[in-house]
């Protein structure tokens, strides 16, 4: 009992200390008005015009793309001082018609396989255009957000040197179903709620903030610094965020650089617990030697989010009621008043109306589904489709096949994995897991785990491994379209059949 008590003990003084960090937050955000009367002389008095270069990463599951490209094209700001360029993935199942240009838009193909991921393809545009010293500054900016027509005005205005400017996020919502509207409802108040009593008083305080790869301003200087931009996921943007504070470079938030995400693509995901903790344990040696604003930056990761804090005294007030020797009554009440009343202070400063309250107060229940959702997904993620590997954007596949083990045929799992650009498969039957190496194609892929079934007695019944198959090359790479000579249609490699005939390198041992 003597963990427990101090457990009990840690996690008090943990949300105790959240409350107060959080009530220097709140008193300051007192001052938001005159922060914005300020900025607003300042900015009106920048008279040069930045050389600005967007950059969108996009693949053709971004159907708003040329809506984005369109609204871009039409700025306020003078075409003569910006470029939009797009890295555009076009992967095997990609039929969407190749282009250069669009819309005022520059695209540029990525069909390198090694080039598919985001940061690998935005950090190969950048270091083709940073030696051409074309740009002040460079925009990244998701597909899938929209920007207002002062858009690039308003990154003009807010560049006042060598900066870091994470901009802004709101929500629309272009369907009218009851689930979206109130999802919506519940996103808009929580991100409305959330600028005013943190994101924009961080900036007040001239603290750093994470940066939002989907709406991201990076002056060139910093970029030729820094040599790469590290926007993939999450885990990535908060490695890089890190990076740039422990090189004194600080990521501020901007309130006056805005993007719209569509309610049904906003991200919920986060930063895992697992990465969280490697940074912190690696940036903790170094508080020592760092400024006041870097501690506080790597002290911020180990904030509680709403979630912690309201299962925690929901905890907490079990145990209170049914273990009251170990838990002390007092101090949960406290407790309680302490967040209650930092709950009152901050709707106070936030300026929300009373309905937004209302919805802010579903918020901790939408993100727990949310985040189970994410969850599920993930655990589930082996399993996409069967059968089949026509849907797009698939990484892992998992498909039915019959092996056959010389007595009889039996069931069997081939996990279809694409990783990196590579290819590999792995065999599954009980509890047996036979992996190949990665290869450029899963044509090899598949004629490496044949080579490896084949010394124990194992024969995959597929149609790559079949005497009436013949492979139908297309053009691309990773070919996977065949025919059969039997029924003389077309097939994928890993398909099966009734008519399999095992062919000559089935049959045969290698020599």
């Amino acid at each position: 009992m003597i963990l427990f008590d101090l457990l009990f003990a840690l996690l008090m003084a943990y949300l105790f200390i959240y409350c107060i960090y959080q009530l220097f937050f709140y008193i300051k955000a007192n001052d938001i008005e005159k922060y914005f009367e300020i900025h607003e002389k300042t900015r009106n008095i920048v008279a040069d015009k930045k050389r600005l270069c967007v950059l969108i990463y996009a693949s053709c599951k971004d159907k708003h793309l040329d809506e984005l490209l369109n609204i871009l094209n039409n700025q306020s700001y003078n075409k003569d001082y910006y470029e939009v360029h797009v890295a555009y993935k076009r992967d095997e199942s990609d039929t969407s018609l190749e282009r250069d240009f669009a819309l005022g838009a520059r695209i540029h193909n990525i069909q390198n396989p090694d080039y598919f991921s985001k940061d690998k393809a935005v950090n190969l545009l950048l270091r083709k255009m940073l030696p051409e010293n074309k740009f002040d500054a460079f925009i990244f900016l998701n597909a899938d957000r929209t920007v207002g027509e002062k858009y690039l005005e308003n990154i003009n205005k807010s560049i006042t040197e060598p900066c870091i400017l994470v901009g802004s996020k709101v929500t629309v919502n272009e369907r009218n179903e009851l689930s979206k509207v109130i999802k919506n409802s519940i996103i808009s108040a929580y991100l409305k709620y959330v600028d005013r009593t943190n994101n924009i008083v961080r900036a007040m305080f001239n603290l750093p903030f994470f940066v939002d790869g989907g709406n991201l301003v990076i002056t060139t200087d910093i970029l030729e610094k820094m040599g790469h931009v590290g926007i993939e996921d999450k885990n990535s943007e908060l490695e890089f965020s890190l990076d740039l504070a422990s090189n004194d470079i600080k990521s501020i938030y901007c309130p006056y650089i805005i993007s719209a995400v569509d309610i049904k693509n906003y991200d919920f995901s986060s930063p895992s617990l697992k990465n969280k903790f490697s940074l912190f344990s690696h940036y903790f040696l170094l508080l020592a030697f760092k400024n006041t604003s870097f501690k506080e930056f790597i002290l911020f990761l180990i904030k509680p989010n709403s979630l912690f804090v309201l299962f925690t005294f929901i905890m907490f007030v079990y145990l209170a009621i049914y273990c009251p020797s170990h838990v002390s009554q007092r101090a949960i009440s406290i407790l309680g008043v302490f967040l209650f009343v930092n709950f009152i202070i901050s709707v106070k400063v936030s300026k929300i109306r009373f309905s937004e309250i209302l919805w802010l107060l579903l918020y901790p229940f939408c993100l727990s589904w949310q985040k189970l959702k994410i969850f599920t997904n993930n655990m589930s993620n082996r399993s996409i489709m069967k059968n089949n590997y026509e849907e797009e954007n698939v990484n892992s596949a998992t498909i039915s096949a019959i092996a056959n083990n010389g007595k009889k045929d039996f069931d069997s799992k081939l996990d279809l994995v694409s990783e990196d650009g590579m290819r590999k498969v792995v065999f599954r039957e009980g509890n047996r897991f036979i992996e190949t190496d990665s290869f450029l194609r899963m044509y090899d892929a598949l004629e490496d785990i044949t080579r490896k079934l084949k010394p124990k007695g194992i024969v995959l019944k597929i149609c790559q491994n079949c005497r009436n198959f013949t492979i139908c090359p297309d053009g691309t790479l990773d070919c996977l379209n065949g025919k059969c000579q039997i029924s003389q249609g077309e097939i994928l490699v890993w398909n099966g059949c009734q008519y399999f005939t095992p062919s000559d390198n089935v049959n045969h041992d290698d020599n």
